[in-house]
């Protein structure tokens, strides 16, 4: 059973057997992402050494039960970001806040520079 069939399984309210396979961490980060499982999720996250079958027990009898779809959060990444961080030698933070003050023709100078040729 993969750890999403357990948020499956909350939210229709589907008894599962096997509650020892079951992954809190995933489930919380799955259900964070709706309004209504947020603070569910942000309360197990306060009782981390809980059992994890009194957890799924918990967000089992308290969620109600509805269907919920999320996108799972992806972080994009800007194309020149590596670029970014080579020319200022800083970490992928640093370099992110520079993209936002960085205009792009400054971005196109930087790139330039920082162009070696060949492969």
């Amino acid at each position: 059973m993969n750890p999403f069939d357990y948020v499956k399984a909350i939210n229709n309210k589907k008894e599962v057997e096997h509650k020892r396979e079951y992954n809190p961490f995933l489930t919380n980060v799955s259900l964070s992402y709706t309004l209504d499982t947020v603070l569910f999720a942000n309360e197990m996250n306060l009782y981390p050494n809980l059992p994890p079958e009194c957890q799924y027990d918990f967000l089992y009898g308290s969620i109600r039960k509805g269907n919920r779809y999320s996108p799972w959060y992806k972080d994009t990444k800007h194309p020149h970001l590596e670029t970014i961080q080579k020319y200022y030698n800083c970490n992928r933070q640093r370099a992110q806040e520079a993209l936002q003050v960085l205009t792009q023709d400054q971005i196109r100078d930087i790139i330039s520079s920082m162009d070696t040729g060949g492969q």
